[in-house]
């Protein structure tokens, strides 16, 4: 749960219960073709449904799809996981497709674990604009 400057907490609020800060982040790139999130930070259910509604905003924004890169996640619970499922699923209701790139050790665990790698696309390293002519993905080794 975040807290809003415009709304301090309740004057009852103490010490014990104080609000938490949010604790991941997300910095978007957007291209000709496809948009670039760059998350950081722990994924939990306490932030899941802003960053789903940051990324969905982000696909719907883009011509052909999102990659995210996960390489700065440092946690990841199963909301964080049931919510990369449900974009690719929007993704693909949409004509459009979502590439997770750079996997952090946390996440690859979990997608191992789950079986969710075989599901989502999944690529081992950053897709470089460079290496795509149109701002598309560039074609890695599946990790």
């Amino acid at each position: 749960m975040t807290s809003h400057p415009d709304c301090p907490p309740p004057a009852a609020a103490g010490p014990s219960s104080t609000l938490r800060p949010s604790v991941v982040s997300v910095v978007f790139e957007p291209g000709p073709h496809r948009v670039r999130a760059h998350v950081r930070g722990e994924i939990d259910m306490d932030d899941v449904d802003r960053l789903y509604k940051d990324l969905a905003a982000a696909l719907a924004a883009s011509r052909d799809g999102l990659d995210v890169d996960l390489s700065a996640v440092t946690f990841c619970d199963s909301s964080g996981l049931h919510n990369l499922l449900d974009l690719h699923r929007l993704a693909q209701e949409g004509g459009k497709s979502v590439v997770l790139t750079a996997l952090s050790n946390p996440v690859t665990r979990l997608m191992r674990m789950t079986g969710a790698d075989d599901v989502l696309t999944v690529h081992s390293r950053p897709t470089p604009r460079a290496a795509s002519a149109d701002g598309g993905p560039a074609q890695h080794d599946r990790e």
